[in-house]
């Protein structure tokens, strides 16, 4: 999932691949240049793109270049650190930089203009199938996300819905999506009234082997109290629901 990796961490059926591809057909609308080998097409319209995870950008000053970073690991680069409309990905007009194409993002900086690479928002770059949802089928007790894997007070019972890294499985370990409170799933968390949001553990290959079984396809998986979710229908899809509505997921 969004790891706080986020986070993490999107309108609905409308958009990326749709948006882009008829954004292409516009040949015939003038372009005007902003600076040597830099257009930005002035007719766009805004179009939502989706959710965009370590995506690496180019920020614009008074039309000078100030910045470009390529490291996904950066948290200068586009995170998953919060599911909301900060991070909703919208463009509003576009660049050929050097003959690539770049997106411009609404309103994500109030002093500069941030650009991403149009290759970004692609088939490639919305793959989600690392991700799967399973259902817990005999209540067992999960062990902490970090290296040494120590045992917890916690409690999945039957029937709760987890995410599974299906890249983590080893010979010991798969990580996991946590539900966010008891009434997902989840026994043994202290409720201190702050923000409730999924986090990651692991269990042995023994527990998710005889204690979970994959989830029908609609199954939902919730990862924070604003009951943003997923399902093993939307990761086919390559992305998430947020506030109600299937946005796409875009990573790096």
């Amino acid at each position: 999932m969004f790891k706080n990796k986020f986070i993490k961490l999107l309108t609905a059926a409308t958009f990326a691949v749709v948006g882009i591809s008829s954004i292409n057909t516009m040949s015939h609308v003038s372009t005007v240049q902003a600076s040597t080998f830099h257009y930005l097409r002035r007719d766009h319209k805004l179009v939502t793109l989706g959710f965009g995870q370590k995506l690496p950008l180019r920020l614009y000053r008074n039309g000078r270049h100030v910045y470009y970073n390529d490291d996904p690991t950066d948290d200068g680069n586009f995170t998953d650190e919060a599911i909301g409309s900060a991070f909703l990905l919208k463009t509003h007009g576009w660049k050929y930089i050097n003959g690539q194409k770049y997106y411009k993002i609404y309103n994500y900086f109030d002093d500069a203009s941030a650009y991403i690479a149009a290759k970004y928002f692609t088939k490639k770059y919305n793959d989600l199938s690392y991700e799967q949802i399973y259902t817990v089928t005999k209540a067992f007790s999960p062990r902490n996300g970090d290296m040494q894997a120590s045992r917890t007070n916690l409690t999945l019972t039957k029937g709760a819905n987890i995410e599974v890294d299906m890249y983590s499985k080893d010979n010991k370990i798969v990580s996991i999506g946590s539900p966010i409170d008891a009434a997902h799933g989840i026994k043994g968390i202290v409720d201190d009234g702050s923000y409730k949001d999924s986090f990651w553990l692991k269990i042995t290959q023994a527990q998710f082997r005889n204690n979970c079984r994959k989830a029908a396809s609609n199954a939902k998986f919730v990862f924070d109290e604003d009951g943003d979710y997923e399902t093993n229908a939307s990761l086919a899809r390559g992305g998430i629901y947020h506030k109600g509505h299937f946005y796409k997921v875009y990573t790096r």
